[in-house]
């Protein structure tokens, strides 16, 4: 319970590892606990999916067996179908949706597997598909703890095609929720930068520059580029490069 505790904190990387080595504790005490291997997996994922792992092929490679080993135990698991979404969210997305569908046919209230099912989506060069599942998680759970990524995730959708009003609104909404939350800075950069708001974006990327001084281009494209090979999206991420060079961030 700790280690969801902390899970359910505000995202960092010691947060997460913090959770982690919880979740670590309760699996020497009861090796087949069902609920410290989901909340493991989830932290393996996190580490990957941000960049904060040492070894993205192992972590993946390990979260995936975790999950395994739960479905083997419990097939209705619809926790364990959202973790698994989203380890692979970041290379096979279309896999991912799937496994979002099936948590959504055992537990079909289940807001973090309708607000995650947009990110796939996005990944999947299906950007104008997300927003609904997002908005229905919204209304399921308005106080969530996740409501800032939600809230991101819908920024994201509006700046893959172009609605950069709506995107720079969202954004403001998941950075009034959790200032922490890096990406909503990107977005809201390459947002700016777009629309010729350079003093808008200049103030969103110093913020963005505390919370990753390494950040570029470069980097950052890739990071995205590492979630999907699909066309459609990969042509969209290259708009929200160029945003964010207009905006002012350096290429590497």
């Amino acid at each position: 319970m700790r280690g969801w505790a902390k899970l359910y904190g505000p995202q960092s990387k010691i947060q997460n590892g913090q959770a982690k080595d919880l979740f670590d504790d309760a699996l020497r005490l009861d090796p087949d606990n069902v609920e410290a291997m989901i909340g493991k997996a989830r932290c393996l994922a996190a580490g990957v999916n941000n960049r904060w792992s040492t070894s993205v092929v192992e972590d993946k490679k390990q979260a995936i067996g975790l999950i395994d080993r739960v479905l083997s135990k419990s097939s209705a698991s619809a926790s364990a179908h959202t973790t698994k979404e989203t380890i692979l969210l970041f290379g096979r997305p279309e896999e991912a949706l799937a496994e979002y569908d099936t948590a959504l046919e055992i537990d079909p209230n289940n807001p973090a597997a309708y607000a995650t099912k947009a990110i796939a989506l996005i990944a999947s060069g299906r950007a104008r598909e997300a927003f609904s599942p997002v908005q229905l998680a919204l209304r399921l759970s308005p106080r969530d703890p996740f409501a800032f990524q939600w809230r991101f995730w819908l920024c994201h959708a509006h700046l893959h095609l172009h609605q950069y009003g709506e995107a720079i609104e969202e954004c403001g909404r998941s950075v009034n929720l959790n200032n922490s939350h890096m990406y909503a800075y990107v977005d809201l950069t390459s947002a700016y930068g777009a629309t010729g708001q350079l003093e808008q974006a200049q103030r969103s990327l110093t913020e963005l520059n505390k919370l990753r001084p390494d950040f570029t281009i470069h980097w950052y494209r890739d990071l995205v580029y590492s979630m999907s090979t699909n066309p459609q999206f990969r042509r969209e991420i290259d708009d929200i490069l160029d945003g964010l060079r207009k905006g002012g961030v350096r290429e590497q």
